[in-house]
């Protein structure tokens, strides 16, 4: 399955960013999220699009999904 990048994005906070356990999901996804690798993935997720928003000058909202994908693939993650 996927985790799409908005369950990362804080819908009342802005600029905030979730990893780990924090993502929002239901209980039934959150069942796979909550383990190690996949906590280790959001996390390098998270970071990715954090740096990407400054680089860009926009709130992580607005940080081009495809290119989060892109820089994560160059960095050896798996998407």
């Amino acid at each position: 399955y996927d985790i799409p990048y908005r369950s990362l994005l804080s819908v009342k906070t802005p600029n905030l960013l979730a990893s780990g356990r924090c993502i929002s999901a239901t209980h039934e996804g959150m069942a796979g999220a909550r383990v190690m690798g996949t906590c280790i993935a959001v996390g390098q997720a998270a970071g990715t699009a954090a740096a990407l928003a400054v680089a860009a000058g926009v709130d992580p909202a607005a940080v081009d999904v495809r290119a989060l994908q892109e820089a994560l693939r160059t960095d050896g993650a798996l998407v």
